[in-house]
């Protein structure tokens, strides 16, 4: 397998920290190339260890080692589908429809100026780092842009008591506005494994993420999200289908290639299951510094606009890195 497998690294960089247990601004990944001639597909590894994931360089020597990590085996599943497209010389979202997206945002009163001015209707925004600023800071958003829906995104840093709280300061104007809290809770707390179902405090409702695979959907919460670049899909799809649950798609904030693989997962998800999927979070090449891949990609737009060529697309850039062999 690694005999075809060639890695281009690159480095993402962002305005701000992404969520509330990174203070990072520089983002490492590697693209990777498996194949050889004109038999090739690409794939994306962007490891976040804040969250769990092995480091990037130790992603790629197990690789080597022919050991895969969630993020490397979802890389090549990736580069297999990418691979087939291309040799049929046909893109990979013929005849699909991408799912709106929310914005992603930082808290940065100009970028919800553009993001409503665009046509966002739903925000999602990470919390948890600085809680009364990020109150202070919702509620004012909220007052100054009252059609919007908000999704809040903690990242597995809360414990019980402090979402509660944090909730209770919103207010109810706010809370009303809330679409569903994200990992709010400290592993090994989160109110399904108390049996309190999958309501927050105050009736909000509650998404899981990143343990999705391995929580029993009948043991309480609201919204299934799914990133492709970790989750296997399919799986997540049937338990969500079984318990009429929401599905969100979602990015692993990771290159465009890595975008384009959540969007055309997320668009077969939405082909298959119409009546399942959400509008997602699939935009989210406007949180870092612009490249030639996210130029692609255009403005961030509640519509994802997949970029043209074959299989995922970015055919001239891909074909213009500096590869290398993976040993």
């Amino acid at each position: 397998m690694t005999d075809s497998i060639h890695i281009h690294r690159y480095t993402l960089r962002s305005a701000g920290a992404l969520n509330s247990l990174s203070t990072r601004h520089e983002h490492h990944g590697a693209l990777i190339r498996v194949g050889q001639g004109g038999e090739v597909g690409y794939g994306c590894i962007h490891p976040w260890p804040e969250l769990g994931d092995r480091d990037l360089d130790e992603t790629l020597r197990l690789l080597t080692q022919e050991e895969q990590t969630p993020l490397s085996a979802r890389a090549l599943a990736c580069a297999l589908v990418d691979q087939k497209a291309r040799s049929e010389m046909r893109s990979l979202f013929e005849g699909l429809t991408v799912p709106r997206s929310h914005a992603t945002l930082m808290m940065d009163a100009t970028d919800f100026q553009t993001a409503v001015e665009r046509g966002f209707e739903i925000v999602k925004v990470k919390v948890g780092r600085d809680c009364p600023a990020e109150i202070d800071f919702i509620r004012a958003q909220s007052a100054r842009f009252p059609e919007l829906q908000w999704r809040l995104d903690f990242n597995g840093s809360q414990s019980l008591d402090s979402v509660e709280i944090f909730l209770r300061d919103l207010g109810e104007d706010v809370r009303d506005k809330i679409d569903f809290i994200e990992d709010a809770y400290l592993p090994n707390t989160s109110p399904w494994v108390n049996g309190l179902g999958p309501m927050g405090p105050y009736g909000t409702p509650m998404a899981v993420d990143r343990e999705i695979e391995d929580v029993s959907i009948e043991s309480g919460f609201g919204v299934a999200i799914i990133k492709p670049a970790v989750n296997d899909v399919m799986l997540i799809l049937k338990m969500a289908q079984d318990e009429h649950k929401r599905v969100v798609f979602t990015s692993y904030m990771d290159h465009p290639l890595g975008q384009c693989f959540a969007a055309w997962e997320a668009a077969s998800a939405m082909k298959a299951y119409p009546d399942l999927v959400d509008t997602c979070g699939l935009v989210t090449h406007g949180l870092f510094e612009p490249n030639a891949f996210t130029e692609r990609l255009g403005k961030p737009e509640p519509e994802f606009y997949p970029p043209a060529g074959t299989g995922l697309g970015f055919d001239d850039l891909l074909g213009d890195l500096p590869w290398t062999k993976l040993t």
